[in-house]
Formats: structure tokens, sequence, C-alpha cells
């Protein structure tokens, strides 16, 4: 069998975990945010703000990346140790931090009641979403080089036709996080009105996304030509996950211009029903499946890449579910108790789609991200929807902490900026805009996310090419994707403290 043989089997014909491992898993990246926190103004208190950049670089990769490459390699089978870990040392920090350090607000706030804390108002940045963006592609940076390494649990590996694994997640999440902050969903979507207009706008769409294609047939030619190992069941022989997001983006600007973003939700519901009506009862699935011939023929481009085109479909309605989420994410809000009832909002969408999910999978069709059927549907917005919630929840368990003074705000990463006004009669809070420090891990990965995942794959191939993946012991596999995140990370960190927006277009 040849190298390029035997590492394709490595990754193929496997059915996943359950869904609840990979929930845990995807509770790392919160807790890690609320670890980063607590712990730096803890353990450093006002002698971090003295610290360069490359201590506090190496201080953010370790409380918010490294947790995940744990869950995710050698404590894979320990995550809920790990993650009770860091549950309990966030509480202990807490706890004993007035004993540790100094109060991060003036004494005469120390006493102040929840009431007035739910009331204060908060600025109009939502760092949550940054947090969860940003960890989609540090997530996704580790598992495309890990799984090719025994470290990685065969069970987070992708699913060949149905099952949830891990690294499933991957195009489903960059679906729904590119859609939650789209024009559309954020409100600042201008519907033409004359079919020009929405030509031009269509036009525009094709335009933005002509890096993604671009990088996408570069992928296809240079994969071809070094004979570097493909799973061809995951999106075809020709297609890939670029191809997969250009598509999905056109294809909605298009649906957009003459439905507007308010239909998103619906637009979602029609799509995915339509789609898993096709799969069972138009002999869609099958085809997908099988192939054109039942014998798994890649006879002709369509047949060829079946997956890839045909869940276009699928992923289209994530795209819109996504906008929808969106929507609601970005509604105008002010104060603490406003995101608090969003939260709950957020938890209670999560538990629908849950029992939703429970009863395709009985009663309908078992969750295939090869098809992108309506389960891997419902699944990709549980995914989303729980690290969103998590998200939100850290960001406002900070804001509160660092009003009781358990919490330096100063020092913590991107909280919410608050501010006392005292002057004159008004005892009101205002909303302050405080940037995220320029030396905060997720706002560098959020900057340049096109930048950091295309170079995340040329150095994923790099490593497969000059080492042999499959013979690598544990120790010496952890080493390798440690100094590949560490040195990921390292560039994406000083581009954003230069203040570079690598853009390719």
């Amino acid at each position: 069998m040849s190298s390029k043989t035997e590492r394709e089997a490595f990754v193929s014909n496997l059915n996943g975990t359950t869904v609840v491992e990979i929930t845990l898993v995807n509770c790392s990246a919160p807790l890690a945010v609320l670890l980063r926190a607590v712990v730096i103004p803890w353990l450093f208190g006002s002698v971090y703000a003295k610290f360069n950049i490359g201590l506090r670089f190496l201080l953010d990769f370790c409380l918010l990346v490294l947790p995940t490459m744990l869950c995710t390699t050698i404590l894979a089978d320990h995550t809920i140790a790990l993650l009770s870990g860091g549950v309990s040392m966030v509480l202990s920090l807490l706890i004993f931090s007035d004993r540790h350090s100094k109060p991060s607000t003036p004494p005469q706030t120390q006493n102040v009641s929840i009431q007035t804390i739910l009331e204060r108002k908060l600025s109009e940045k939502v760092p949550f979403v940054t947090n969860y963006r940003a960890y989609a592609n540090v997530c996704t940076a580790i598992c495309i080089l890990a799984v090719d390494f025994h470290i990685f649990p065969r069970r987070f590996a992708k699913a060949e036709m149905y099952g949830t694994g891990l690294m499933d997640v991957g195009v489903g999440s960059f679906v729904v996080s590119n859609a939650i902050v789209s024009p559309e969903a954020r409100g600042k979507y201008r519907p033409a009105r004359t079919l020009h207009g929405k030509l031009s706008n269509v036009a525009q769409s094709i335009k933005a996304t002509a890096p993604l294609w671009v990088i996408g047939i570069s992928r296809m030619a240079v994969v071809k030509a070094v004979g570097y190992q493909e799973h061809v069941t995951e999106y075809g022989v020709h297609w890939n996950f670029f191809f997969t997001l250009s598509v999905v983006r056109v294809l909605s600007t298009a649906v957009l211009q003459f439905a507007g973003p308010g239909m998103s939700g619906l637009l979602s519901l029609v799509l995915a029903g339509q789609y898993q009506f096709a799969l069972s009862n138009q002999g869609l699935r099958d085809f997908i499946l099988h192939g054109s011939d039942g014998r798994d023929s890649r006879e002709g481009f369509l047949d060829a890449n079946r997956e890839g085109i045909c869940s276009c479909w699928g992923f289209l309605a994530v795209y819109f579910a996504g906008v929808e989420l969106g929507r609601f994410i970005f509604q105008k809000r002010q104060t603490i108790q406003q995101w608090l009832e969003a939260c709950v909002k957020l938890t209670a969408a999560f538990c629908l789609f849950w029992i939703l999910l429970a009863v395709c999978e009985a009663y309908v069709e078992p969750v295939s991200r090869r098809t992108a059927n309506l389960g891997y549907q419902i699944w990709m917005m549980v995914y989303n929807i729980q690290i969103i919630a998590c998200m939100l929840l850290v960001d406002l368990v900070v804001v509160m902490a660092a009003e009781l003074g358990l919490v330096n705000r100063a020092y913590s990463p991107r909280i919410w900026g608050l501010q006392q006004d005292t002057k004159g009669e008004n005892e009101a809070t205002t909303p302050t805009k405080q940037p995220l420090p320029e030396w905060c891990l997720l706002s560098a990965v959020n900057r340049n996310q096109l930048f950091y995942f295309l170079l995340a794959n040329l150095l994923t191939g790099a490593v497969n090419l000059c080492i042999d993946t499959l013979r690598t012991e544990p120790f010496m596999a952890f080493c390798i994707i440690f100094a590949y995140m560490l040195q990921l990370c390292n560039v994406a960190v000083v581009l954003h403290a230069r203040g570079i927006t690598l853009k390719f277009w």
C-alpha cells in the first residue's frame, strides 16, 4: 500500500462520535476565554501592563489555544475532567480574588446592587461574536493537521456517510460564521429597487468571492500536481471547501435580492424541507452516496463532484438560518439585563434545536455531512448556537464580575466598556467604546481569517509532505501540532499588532 493510499484509508470509513461529546469539547472554547479573563489579572495584576507583546502572546496562546488542543488530542478521553478543573479554577480565583489583588472598581461601587448591575449600559460592541468566529478558525486549524496523527481520536474525524465527527462541523460553522456577520444580518443591507441594481449586487458578490474561487482552484491544482492525499467522498474529485463557501455566498445574495433579509428564516425552512424531500423521495440521496450508476461512479463533472455540488443546497439553508440568527444577535440592546435575556433566548433555541435533532434522527434520517441533510442542518444550529450563547454568557459573567470588583476589566479580553457618569444629577451609566487590545490573540485571528485559514492549510500540507504522520510517536506529534499552532498564531498576532489586514481583492 502506497503512502498516499495508507493516509487516505486512515481518514476514511469512520462513524464519528456522539453529539454530547462534541458539545463538551465545544465548551473548552468559552471556558478558555473565561480563564484568560480571570487568571491574568489574578496572577499578574498591574504588572501585566508592563509585559512586552511576545510574553502577552505566549500567555494568550497557553490560555486560549492550548485547552482546545488538549481536548482534541492527548486529553480527548478526559474532557469532563479538564472542563471541571477549569471551572473549579475560575470559581476559586473569583472567590479569593479580593484577598489576592486590589479591587478593580472604586470602594463606593463594591456594594452595588444586582438591579443596578442589570441596568448598566454596555457599548454597542459584540465581542462574543469575535471570540466565536476566531475559535471557528482556531479549532479548524488544530483539527486539519491533528487528524493526520494517531494522537487525534478517529471518532473526531469526518464520518464517511452518517455520523457526527468533530471535523464534520468545519464547513457548517464557517457558513454560519459568515452568515451572522453578513450585511443582511447586521442591518446594513440596502436592497436594490431595479433589476439592474439587483444584478449589480449579485455581480459584486461574485467579485467579493473571487479570492475563494482562486484559492479553491489553486488548491485543486496543487493537490493533483503533488499527489497529496484526498478524501474524495468529502466533496468530490475536484470540488473543495472554498468552492462551497463561494457558491453559497453568491446564491444567498441572489435570493435575498428578491426575498429580503426578513425572509431568511422562512427561506431556510423551505429550502431545508425541499432538500430533504429530494434526498428521501427523489433519489438524490442514492445519487450522492452511490453515484449515477449505483456503484460509486465518478464519470462526468457532476458525478465526480456530486457531494460538493448537491450539498450546497443544504448549506444554503444553513446560511439563511445563520442570517436569521445574526439578525437576532445584532438587535439593538443596551443593558446587561437585555443581553442576559438574549442569552436565555439563545439557550432556549439551543434546547429546541436539540429536540428537533433527536426527532429528525429518529424519524427522518441520521446526520450526514456528506449530503448536508436536514439532520446536519439542525445539528449545525445546535453546535453554533451553543458556542455563541456560551461566549455571550462568559462576556456577561466577566462584566458583572468586574462591576463587583472580582475581575479587573483592564486586563480582560475585550470586556465591554462600562463607565459611570457622575456629573451633575445624571447618575445613569453610559456606554464607552473600549477597543480590543492589539495583543489579543482572538482579535488577531479574526482580523485576517481567510489568510489564517489559508496559511493553516499550507503549513498542514508542508508537515504532511515532510513527516510520516502515521508513524510519529504521540509526544512528538503533540509537539509538532503545538509548534504549528504557535507559529500560525504568531503570524496572526504580528500582522494584527502592525495593523495589517490582508485582502486579496
